[in-house]
This record gives C-alpha cells, sequence and structure tokens, in this order.
C-alpha cells in the first residue's frame, strides 16, 4: 500500500504540488545535484588513486572505498530526494531521510577512523550497521528523523574537531568552514521555506531546492577538507588500509 508521505496535504515544503510527477520539479531535479557531485568525488579520486604523491597521503586517498562510500552516500541522497519529491510518499520520504542519515553516519565513522588502526572492512561493517539501527528508527518513529540526523551529524564534527587536535591532522581547515557555513545557510533558507516565510508556491526558484544546491556543494568542500589532509611527522598511526602516510615534497 502506497501511503502518503507525513507532510501531506499541506505541509511538504513551499512549492506547489502538481497534479503530475514530478510533483514538485524544482526541488525534485534540484537532489540531482548530488548525484553530480558524487560523480565529482569519484573522478577526482580515480585521479588521486594515480598520483603517487596524492595516493599515500591520508586515509581517504590510499584506499578507494572511503571515496566510494561517500559517493553512494551522495547518489543515495540526491535519488532519494528525487523520488521523494516527485511522489510525495511515506515510502519516499524514507528514501529521502535514509540517505541523508548515509552522509551523517560518513561524517561520524570517518572521523573514528582517524583515531583508530583498523581494517577498512571493519569499518565499512561498523559504517554499514549503524545505519542498519538509524533505518530501524526511522520506520518505527519517522517523526524523529530530522532530530536523529541533527544528533548524528553534530556528533560526527564533535568527534572532528577532536581527532584534529588528538592525532595532530593537518589539513586545510577554510574547505570544512566553507562545508559548515554553505550547510548554516542552506539550513536556514530550509526553515524560511517550511515555515513559508520566503514561498512563491509556483516559482522555479525555491527554497528548499536552494537548500538542495548548498547542501550538494557543503559536501563537495567536504571531501576536499579529507582530501587535503595530511599527516604530521608526529603521527605514526598507520592509515585503516594498513599503509604508513608518507609526506609529500
Amino acid at each position: 500500500m502506497i501511503a502518503p508521505a507525513s507532510c501531506m496535504p499541506s505541509s511538504c515544503f513551499c512549492e506547489a504540488i502538481r497534479a503530475e510527477a514530478p510533483l514538485q520539479p524544482a526541488n525534485a531535479w534540484s537532489s540531482l545535484a548530488f548525484c553530480l557531485v558524487a560523480l565529482a568525488v569519484l573522478v577526482t579520486a580515480y585521479s588521486d588513486r594515480s598520483n603517487p604523491q596524492r595516493r599515500n597521503q591520508n586515509s581517504l586517498t590510499s584506499t578507494s572505498k572511503y571515496p566510494a562510500m561517500f559517493a553512494v552516500s551522495l547518489v543515495l541522497i540526491g535519488a532519494g530526494s528525487f523520488a521523494f519529491h516527485a511522489r510525495l510518499t511515506l515510502q519516499t520520504q524514507f528514501a529521502d531521510v535514509f540517505g541523508m542519515y548515509l552522509i551523517a553516519t560518513f561524517v561520524l565513522v570517518y572521523s573514528f577512523v582517524r583515531t583508530r588502526t583498523g581494517s577498512g572492512n571493519a569499518i565499512i561493517a561498523g559504517y554499514i550497521a549503524l545505519n542498519v539501527f538509524l533505518a530501524a528508527i526511522l520506520y518505527v518513529a519517522p517523526e524523529l528523523r530530522r532530530y536523529v540526523f541533527g544528533v548524528v551529524l553534530l556528533a560526527g564534527l564533535l568527534l572532528e574537531y577532536r581527532s584534529r587536535r588528538k592525532t595532530q591532522i593537518d589539513a586545510t581547515s577554510r574547505y570544512l568552514s566553507a562545508a559548515i557555513a554553505l550547510l548554516a545557510i542552506g539550513f536556514a533558507v530550509w526553515v524560511a521555506d517550511i515555515t513559508h516565510v520566503l514561498c512563491s508556491p509556483t516559482s522555479w526558484i525555491q527554497g528548499h531546492a536552494v537548500w538542495h544546491l548548498l547542501g550538494a556543494t557543503s559536501a563537495w568542500y567536504l571531501f576536499l577538507y579529507y582530501r587535503s589532509e595530511r599527516r604530521t611527522s608526529r603521527n605514526v598511526s598507520k592509515l585503516s588500509g594498513g599503509e604508513q602516510p608518507q609526506q609529500s615534497s
């Protein structure tokens, strides 16, 4: 049975609901920005793996697993969000939110990776287990979806801050600052859209669509931040893939 999204019939953001799919075209098509960023991530990661100076620079560039996890998360965000705004069903709402969980848990798990030594397979298993747990919460208590996302993402950012201090991680901070700033601006626009403070229902310029674009750009800067990381000479921990970090000339 196909059930309507919990926001139906009148609280699914500002954009007017059309008679045919995609029911919210601006919100739906803008979701695909995440898929474009995922493609950019994969192309960049492939280039890094072909570059000896980049290949052993950090946990992200030393293996294809982490860029692939990051890219797959972005694709699922884009696909889930597109499906949700195209159909506005409870099932597509689940797919939309679950994609957001995937990227938030990546931030959390990857921050943990850089403070511990472990196999890539164990990290991936933990990532999957955590998301299965969150999916169960989402299924049982969908009304908690936004709070759970916020808690997981905040926990990941706090652990990132701690890991930088503890393990002497040297990365380009302006990339992380840009990612957080874009996400904050996007959230402000998201609030203005859902509360109808800024609202033109039939326009192709929608606040929620802007949230998608800013969120995708934020994810790109987050990837650049992870990619820029260099371990200082004081840190002798192994990379999670089992390789020793090397200092680039």
